[in-house]
C-alpha cells in the first residue's frame, strides 16, 4: 500500500511538473511578444492585414489565406498587425497540446503522455519559430492536428473518420503550402485501409480532398480577378522559387552533399533538436542512443511519424532554402515524437525519467531566454532604419530586401531597392549632390556581377543582431559610395 501511494504521488508530481512547464512557456510567449516585422516575408504578412493583395506581395504567393484570416481575427482585439499574427500563432500552437497528448496516450500512460507533451511543446527552437509573425507557427499547429487525425483514422474501424484528415489537410495547405509533402499522410491512410475501399469509395475521397483544397484556392482566384491571372502569378512565383532566389537544389551553388550536411547537422540536429545548446545536445544524443536499442519497435509502431519526417526532409533538401534552419522544424516535431514515445515506452526507469525531466526544464529555461531575446533585441534591419532616419536630407540609400522593411517603417530618407550595377550607375546620376549609400547585400550583388569595387566605397557602420532569429539579415553594413 505504501509503495502504491508513493507511485501515485510520483505520477501526480510528473503531471504537475509537465503542466506547469507548458503553462509557464505559454504565458511567457504572450508576455514577450515578437512584434518586429524585420524581414521581407514578415512585412508581407503584416501588410496583408491592412489589404490582402497577392500582386502587391501582401502577402506573397500563395497568399496563406487561413493564416491571414487568423491574424485578422486576432487583429480585432490587438491593434498592432505584427503582434496579431504572432498571437494567433501562439494560441493555435497551444491548442496542439491536445493532439500531442492524444497521440502519446496511444502508447503510454497518462502521466507519461503529459511528460511527452511538455517535452515536445518546450522545444526552444520550435517555440522561437512559433513566436514569429510567420505562417510556420500556425502551420506547425495545423500539422499536429492533421497528424493526429490521420493516426486516428487509421485506427478507426468506422470509415467516417477518413473525412477529418481531408479537411485538416486543406487547412494545413491553406496556411503553409510548402507543407504539401505531408500529403503522404493521406496516401498512408488510404494504403492502410485499402482493403476497406472499393474504387468508387477511394475516388470519392480523392475528389473531396481536391474540393476541400479548392475552398481556399478559389478564394485566391477570386481575389486576383481571374483564373488566368492567378495561374500566371503562380507560375512566376514557382519559377522564381526553384530557379532564382529560393536557394533550392536547382538554383543553389552548393552540392547535394553540402546541402545534406547543412540540413542534417546544422539545421536538424544543432538548431532544431538541440536549440544551439551543448547541454541539450548531449542529453538528446544520450536519449537517441538509448532509443536505438528499440529502433525496430519504433519503426513498426511509429511508422506514420517516420514516413512524415522522411518525406519532409527530402523536400527540405531539394526544394527549400537550407540557409534558413526554420524550414526543417516540421521534421523536428516528428523526430521528437518518435524519440520521446520510444524512450517513455521502452525505458521507463527512474534514471531515464529523471534525465527527461532535466531535459524538460533545460528546454524551458532555454526557451525563456530565446523568447525574451527575440522579443527585445532590436533586429539589424530596424537598427538600419533608425540610423538612416537620422541622416541628412541630401542622402539616398540603395538596398536589397531591406527596402521592404524601410518602407514598412515609414523611413522618410530616400531609399531604393537596386539589383544591377548598370541601373545603379544610371540612377545615381540624378543624385549628383547627394550622399549615396549602399548596403553590404548590394555590394555583394555587384561583386557577383563581376564589378571591381576597390576604392569605390567607404564603410560607415555595421548593424548586428542574433543570426538565430534572422539568418540572412542579422548583419547589415552600410557603405558610402565614393563618386
Amino acid at each position: 500500500m505504501e509503495i502504491r501511494r508513493k507511485v501515485e504521488w510520483y505520477h501526480i508530481l510528473l503531471v504537475i511538473t509537465s503542466v506547469s512547464a507548458i503553462l509557464i512557456l505559454f504565458l511567457y510567449q504572450l508576455r514577450y511578444l515578437n512584434d518586429f516585422a524585420a524581414t521581407w516575408d514578415q512585412v508581407d504578412y503584416s501588410l496583408a492585414l491592412q489589404r490582402f493583395d497577392i500582386m502587391a506581395m501582401q502577402p506573397h504567393f500563395p497568399g496563406y489565406p487561413y493564416f491571414i484570416l487568423g491574424g485578422l481575427f486576432i487583429h480585432q482585439f490587438i491593434g498592432e498587425q505584427t503582434a496579431s499574427l504572432t498571437v494567433f500563432n501562439i494560441l493555435f500552437y497551444f491548442s496542439a497540446v491536445f493532439p500531442i497528448y492524444r497521440l502519446a496516450r496511444r502508447y503510454v500512460s497518462p502521466h507519461l503522455s503529459f511528460l511527452i507533451t511538455a517535452m515536445i511543446y518546450s522545444s526552444p527552437y520550435v517555440l522561437v519559430t512559433v513566436n514569429q509573425p510567420m505562417s510556420e507557427g500556425a502551420g506547425l499547429a495545423a500539422l499536429w492536428w492533421y497528424f493526429w487525425s490521420v493516426d486516428r483514422a487509421v485506427r478507426m474501424n468506422d470509415r467516417r473518420g477518413d473525412w477529418l484528415p481531408l479537411v485538416l489537410f486543406s487547412l494545413l495547405l491553406g496556411i503553409r503550402l510548402s507543407y504539401i509533402p505531408f500529403g503522404v499522410g493521406l496516401i498512408y491512410l488510404f494504403w492502410k485501409k485499402r482493403a476497406e475501399y472499393n474504387l468508387q469509395q477511394l475516388s470519392i475521397r480523392i475528389l473531396f480532398a481536391l474540393l476541400f483544397q479548392l475552398v481556399w484556392v478559389s478564394g485566391l482566384v477570386f481575389s486576383e480577378g481571374s483564373v488566368t491571372g492567378f495561374v500566371k502569378l503562380a507560375l512566376a512565383f514557382t519559377n522564381g522559387h526553384f530557379n532564382d532566389w529560393g536557394n533550392t537544389a536547382v538554383s543553389s551553388d552548393q552540392s547535394i552533399l553540402q546541402r545534406t550536411i547543412t540540413l542534417l547537422f546544422t539545421n536538424l540536429f544543432w538548431h532544431g533538436l538541440s536549440s544551439l545548446s551543448i547541454f541539450i545536445a548531449a542529453i538528446m544524443t544520450a536519449l537517441w542512443l538509448l532509443s536505438l536499442f528499440h529502433f525496430k519497435w519504433s519503426l513498426q509502431k511509429l511508422s506514420l511519424a517516420y514516413v512524415m519526417a522522411a518525406s519532409y526532409i527530402i523536400w527540405a533538401l531539394l526544394a527549400q532554402n537550407v540557409d534558413k534552419p526554420r524550414h526543417i522544424v516540421p521534421a523536428v516535431l516528428f523526430l521528437l515524437f518518435v524519440l520521446f514515445v520510444t524512450i517513455s515506452k521502452k525505458w521507463f526507469r527512474p534514471l531515464v525519467t529523471g534525465l527527461c525531466i532535466v531535459l524538460l526544464w533545460s528546454c524551458v529555461l532555454k526557451s525563456v531566454d530565446m523568447i525574451h531575446t527575440q522579443a527585445t533585441q532590436i533586429p539589424a534591419s530596424y537598427q538600419l532604419a533608425q540610423y538612416i532616419q537620422k541622416m541628412g536630407k541630401h542622402s539616398i540609400v540603395y538596398t536589397w530586401e531591406e527596402a521592404r522593411v524601410l518602407d514598412y517603417l515609414n523611413v522618410t530618407i530616400p531609399h531604393k531597392e537596386i539589383i544591377t550595377y548598370e541601373v545603379f550607375l544610371h540612377d545615381i546620376t540624378y543624385y549628383g549632390n547627394n550622399h549615396i549609400y549602399i548596403t553590404n547585400k548590394v555590394a555583394e550583388g555587384f561583386l557577383q556581377q563581376g564589378i571591381d569595387l576597390s576604392g569605390k566605397m567607404k564603410k560607415v557602420k555595421t548593424f548586428q543582431s542574433d543570426p538565430v532569429y534572422d539568418p540572412v539579415y542579422h548583419e547589415i553594413t552600410l557603405y558610402e559610395w565614393i563618386q
